[in-house]
């Protein structure tokens, strides 16, 4: 019996630590972790901490998992999916790659129905126009590397420290366009670098960590059958550890224990709990009752950051018109990034575009919302105006759980506030995009998921 015992243990440990370095598997009996969100980064925090011998309870006030991981379906036809979250994800991203492959799902390139990549928009030359003559000829990708050039080692690092932030501090005095007119680019320039995507409020730090981090990565994946393929697998292996409908209101720390509050069911449940790991976002967790209250450097972390809006657009067409015309279907404009959603669909003839932007819906029906969704695609793809069927527009700013789609730090935020946010504080873990330095990534939130467990475990 001994012997058995001890090869289990040593089972575990054998594979936690393939999976998430430095865990130490625990065999105690205790109240169990409590993790508020079941989003990627709650459902792999959970996963390992079972897996190292600890009983856990996840709580998800959404009635599904994923967070903001969701695939839409309806209304389309003809087995045509689309993403209002994560579109894509990177060969440097090794806990997505790592979660795909122990859930047996497949992944599939991120490119568009010809065979060019998505990102295939940025290799096209620049219009000439306003660029300066030493500029012209080149594209948005050439411009960028021209301007950015050789940047500090450890900006390419995903593991950061406050050590770190405390060198990053320069980069984080501007914003991003404002860095790139001090390197000595045009501002028609910076225009075309940053098509696409409003980058006028983020830390110049903000975008050189992703552009750092990614840029010797060059093949992008997407998760057949959709991406929310990836958090229902994690959630159905979890089981019933999983509440649905449970949204945290109260958290009580004591000596040694933790007191959740949820309500569920149109009434309030209470829960003890050893530790608790906080995964959603931030503006949903400033709704979270702390008694005591948290740090005052905690509360400043978790109250300052702002979010991007976050708009996808997702509009099915009678057609391809845009292969009839040599077109992959990617473009950036000046007010969205548009590509192919239904690239790797055979048979049926229709198609579908999304489009991501950040321009404000505020205040417009659903029909007005959609109208306007056309209107911003037609800024690339006029055509889709005729061919337009049906669609949709998902605004993850008037989401009640997520109020946006990503953190979006802004000059002299990152450095200040980065480290704290993901500083564990008296029982209480943190966890999330926000908290990782794959900020807006499906990579981040796993990454951080395996951090709060190692932040436990060990």
């Amino acid at each position: 019996m001994i012997r058995t015992l001890t090869n289990r243990r040593d089972f575990l440990r054998r594979s936690l630590a393939a999976v998430a370095p430095g865990v130490v598997i625990s065999q105690t009996r205790q109240s169990p972790v409590v993790i508020v969100g079941a989003g990627l980064a709650g459902l792999r925090a959970a996963a390992l901490l079972r897996q190292g011998g600890r009983p856990v309870v996840v709580l998800e006030a959404r009635e599904r998992s994923g967070g903001r991981v969701l695939t839409v379906r309806a209304p389309f036809d003809d087995g045509l999916t689309g993403e209002a979250g994560p579109i894509r994800i990177a060969g440097a991203h090794r806990a997505v790659l790592r979660a795909v492959r122990e859930h047996g799902l497949t992944l599939v390139p991120f490119e568009s129905s010809n065979g060019v990549p998505l990102d295939a928009e940025a290799a096209r030359p620049a219009a000439p126009s306003a660029l300066r003559a030493d500029e012209r000829g080149l594209n948005s990708r050439a411009l960028i590397e021209r301007y950015v050039g050789t940047l500090a080692d450890s900006l390419a690092e995903p593991a950061a420290t406050q050590a770190s932030y405390d060198a990053w501090r320069e980069y984080d005095r501007l914003t991003w366009p404002e860095w790139l007119l001090q390197r000595g680019a045009s501002r028609e320039a910076v225009r075309v670098m940053t098509q696409g995507g409003d980058s006028s409020g983020l830390s110049a730090l903000y975008m050189l960590r992703q552009f750092a981090m990614l840029r010797t990565s060059s093949q992008l994946f997407k998760i057949a059958g959709g991406m929310d393929r990836l958090p229902h697998a994690m959630a159905a292996a979890l089981g019933d550890v999983v509440r649905y409908q449970s949204a945290v209101v109260r958290i009580s720390r004591a000596a040694g224990s933790l007191s959740i509050e949820y309500e569920t069911g149109g009434r309030v449940e209470r829960i003890a709990a050893d530790r608790v790991v906080l995964t959603v976002p931030l503006p949903t967790l400033r709704h979270i009752e702390f008694r005591p209250r948290l740090s005052a450097a905690k509360e400043k972390a978790i109250a300052a950051p702002p979010y991007y809006p976050g708009v996808r657009i997702l509009l099915q067409s009678r057609d391809r018109f845009w292969n009839r015309a040599g077109l992959n279907g990617s473009a950036r404009t000046a007010r969205a990034e548009i590509w192919d959603a239904g690239y790797d669909r055979q048979g049926p003839t229709r198609g579908l575009l999304g489009a991501t932007t950040g321009v404000a819906f505020t205040g417009k029906t659903d029909a007005h919302s959609l109208a306007f969704g056309v209107d911003l695609v037609a800024d690339a793809f006029p055509a889709i105006r005729s061919a337009f069927e049906k669609g949709i527009v998902h605004q993850w700013a008037q989401d009640r759980w997520s109020q946006g789609a990503f953190v979006a730090f802004a000059p002299g935020q990152m450095t200040a506030l980065v480290p704290e946010i993901a500083r564990p504080e008296d029982r209480v873990h943190f966890a999330g995009e926000h908290t990782s330095s794959w900020m807006g990534w499906m990579e981040g939130a796993l990454e951080s998921g395996e951090r709060a467990a190692r932040e436990i475990l060990g």
